[in-house]
């Protein structure tokens, strides 16, 4: 009985003292107005700092849909201009035919890629229903990265540039007339060989290579990357390693390129046997 009444007062202490604590709290805030200042602000600042994480998560979320307007965009500029910048050159043909395009340009996004093998691939979200054709190149904002060799109705496959069986194209130094062939070698996802440049060939670490206007797949002077260093092979030619200018890394969206006049370009050149050009060009591809 006795330990029993002992308990039952230290109960009584307990709540007594939690009393006593409650309201000598409420009395410090309701009668220090700094403190409730500073209370307030904290709580100000906490509410204020949840809200700018929910806007920054919203904000993350939005930017993917942010990102394939603006690509759709640039796509639709980029085809315009293909129409304005053969008009410098062939000025006699687009003023008798208004608005005339060589190169359409359309947006994907990429839902696969690879760079770690051999033979790698990139996988579109675009496909037949979008007007995607095998022999289309690929391209970013920083330079070529391969052309399309199969296609579904919604997706499509293409060569990357980092495949050193499949890819070839023709590459030269900017401004320069003499050209060869781009082509990956396996050692760097970075970076790829343009050979075969003739020996008189001037040339500089640092120059900018692009693609020319032999091929049958990419617009001339697309962007390729920046020449690393050279070495000349049996006397008679310059074997180049190009840093490339896109990181095929993390490329996450490209721009699907038609050559509207390919056919009628490869049908004409076959006739007088230069087919060969475009094959050679383009590693063998019909």
């Amino acid at each position: 009985m006795l330990k029993l009444l002992l308990f039952l007062k230290r109960i009584h202490y307990v709540l007594l003292f939690i009393a006593l604590e409650a309201i000598a709290i409420s009395v410090f805030l309701h009668g220090n107005v700094y403190q409730k200042a500073r209370i307030a602000g904290a709580s100000n600042r906490l509410v204020s700092g949840i809200y700018d994480k929910i806007a920054d998560v919203s904000g993350y979320f939005g930017l993917r849909s942010e990102n394939e307007r603006l690509v759709e965009e640039i796509a639709r500029l980029r085809s315009r201009m293909s129409a304005h910048l053969h008009a410098d050159t062939l000025f006699s043909r687009t003023d008798s035919v208004p608005g005339l395009q060589y190169y359409q340009y359309q947006p994907a996004r990429v839902i696969r890629n690879s760079i770690s093998k051999r033979e790698n691939y990139i996988t579109i979200d675009r496909g037949t229903l979008d007007g995607i054709e095998p022999e289309m190149a690929l391209i970013t904002d920083d330079g070529i990265v391969g052309y399309v060799v199969n296609c579904s109705e919604h997706f499509s496959v293409a060569v990357s540039i980092l495949n050193a069986k499949e890819f070839r194209t023709s590459g030269c130094i900017k401004g320069s007339d003499f050209a060869g062939s781009i082509y990956w070698d396996g050692l760097s996802h970075r970076e790829v060989i343009l050979d075969e440049i003739p020996k008189y060939a001037d040339m500089q670490v640092g120059d900018t290579v692009v693609t020319t206007n032999y091929s049958y797949i990419f617009p001339p002077d697309q962007p390729i990357g920046t020449v690393g260093s050279f070495e000349m092979v049996n006397g008679t030619f310059y074997k180049v390693r190009v840093k490339l200018f896109a990181d095929l890394a993390r490329i996450r969206y490209v721009y699907a390129v038609r050559y509207l006049e390919q056919e009628e370009r490869r049908a004409l050149e076959a006739t007088v046997g230069n087919a060969e050009i475009g094959q050679q060009q383009e590693g063998g591809r019909p």
